[in-house]
């Protein structure tokens, strides 16, 4: 059949239409279905982020619960005893607010230092039960790593145990260790038990090892007399404690020289590491033992002491701050690797800062708020840069809520996003901390130093380096 021009132009234009139809319908279902899988996306990872903020902050609650139902470390009884102290200020606020009498205030606050003396009481007794169980711990962590193997990465072989003859004694000795301190044994099996002690011991010849032998030689009759084992705790615990400290000298168990905590432990003053005197308690102790930080002139009190009189003074916590500045390390080391930049968390000014440092720097520099919203929330504040292109310090820094750090992360210069009254005042809080902070620099380029002639993985501590040196 004949078709015209025009008929055949609209049955080309119709298909035409058609296809473009089918074309973009496609087009639009394709379009729909990615749009949905981004936004399923979306809500899991929304979902999942809400999830996992709710585990750790249930994972942060019953931590919290269980440090101070059962403490176990210093920092858990920090938290103990500044809880205790913000109870009685509240309570004497109430006091005194209340409308009492001279007699009867005088009376209520006497009642509440009665109660406060109670509790103090009761952490002491739990931190008693915490230090026994704590000392218990670290003697048998110290003897497992005494008697572990050692390992070395040979090749394409990977990692191979290799028992020495060092460790093979340390295994022996914690044997014997583990064997002294059992209960409830038959008085054949005690008996046994210390004449293996006593002959080993009595392989070496000096003070210590005659008075082991001496103490054993005493159990032994007292035993074989009929003596209870109740009666006996005193002379045990005796010879437990001698026995450790023999097994801690290197000279009777040389696997223990790789764990002093300084050359010659307790036998000579000739050692590597820096010795300075606690004027609180009087003793000369190693550097380790004392708190330092990036703005002290000089060592005053060692940890134990410091430690006391917070305890028993202001009471400071400074729990928030250590989780803080472990946050903000492990933030700037990940910054540092996505970059590409190498990241040492050896050396920088972060890695130097201590609690106290980063109390002064919340506290004093940013008066322990956001900067932009006025957030006094501790815990929802994080420090992040300022300059996003520059490393993280106290003089580059500054203090937000984790959304509103997460907004400022994201945007290229900070001088483009807040005004110009802020930008100034912001500029002030780094002065003030760089003044504050003034020697960190100096002792960042010591450590660089002493890093790079010690060779690399042999960085000194900063704990182990003097004052007098920066």
């Amino acid at each position: 059949a004949y078709t015209s021009a025009a008929a055949h132009a609209a049955f080309v234009q119709g298909n035409v239409i058609k296809l473009q139809c089918w074309a973009r319908r496609i087009f639009a279902v394709r379009r729909v279905r990615a749009l949905r899988a981004e936004r399923a996306r979306r809500t899991r990872a929304v979902l999942d982020k809400e999830r996992r903020r709710r585990e750790l902050a249930e994972k942060k609650r019953r931590r919290e619960v269980e440090s101070r139902v059962h403490p176990k470390s210093a920092k858990d009884f920090e938290v103990l005893y500044n809880g205790l102290e913000t109870w009685r200020q509240q309570e004497t606020i109430k006091i005194n607010a209340a409308n009492y009498s001279e007699p009867a205030r005088l009376a209520a606050l006497a009642d509440l230092l009665d109660q406060e003396a109670a509790l103090i009481q009761k952490i002491d007794r739990l931190q008693i039960a915490a230090n026994e169980e704590n000392r218990e711990r670290r003697i048998v962590r110290l003897l497992d790593s005494m008697s572990s193997s050692k390992k070395w990465t040979v090749g394409k072989l990977g990692t191979v145990q290799v028992d020495t003859p060092h460790t093979i004694r340390a295994r022996e000795l914690k044997d014997l260790y583990h064997a002294l301190n059992v209960p409830l044994v038959s008085v054949d099996e005690r008996l046994q038990i210390l004449l293996h002690i006593k002959y080993t011991v009595k392989e070496f010849d000096c003070n210590l090892t005659r008075e082991i032998v001496e103490l054993i030689d005493r159990e032994g009759d007292l035993v074989s007399r009929g003596r209870e084992a109740r009666s006996m705790e005193g002379l045990r615990r005796r010879i437990s404690n001698l026995f450790l400290q023999f097994i801690q000298t290197p000279e009777f168990n040389p696997e223990a020289a790789l764990y002093q905590k300084f050359p010659d432990a307790g036998q000579s003053w000739k050692r590597d590491q820096a010795v300075y005197y606690c004027r609180s308690c009087t003793r000369y102790l190693a550097s380790t033992e004392f708190y330092l930080s990036t703005t002290l002139t000089h060592l005053g009190k060692c940890k134990g002491c410091t430690t006391d009189e917070n305890l028993a003074t202001s009471r400071k916590d400074d729990s928030v701050y250590s989780d803080l500045l472990k946050l903000i390390r492990l933030q700037e080391f990940q910054r540092r690797a996505q970059s590409g930049v190498p990241a040492d968390p050896h050396y920088n000014a972060m890695s130097l800062l201590q609690e106290a440092d980063m109390r002064y720097l919340v506290e004093r520099v940013w008066n322990r708020q956001s900067a932009v919203s006025g957030s006094r929330q501790l815990e929802s504040l994080v420090l992040t840069r300022w300059a996003p292109h520059v490393e993280l310090s106290p003089w580059n820094c500054i203090l937000l809520t984790k959304a509103e750090a997460a907004t400022h992360d994201r945007a290229r210069a900070p001088e483009d996003q807040y005004s110009e009254e802020f930008v100034r005042k912001i500029t002030q809080k780094h002065f003030a901390a760089k003044q504050h902070f003034a020697q960190l620099p100096a002792m960042e380029k010591y450590l660089r130093r002493t890093y790079v002639e010690n060779g690399l993985g042999k960085m000194v501590p900063a704990n182990t380096l003097s004052t007098s040196s920066f």
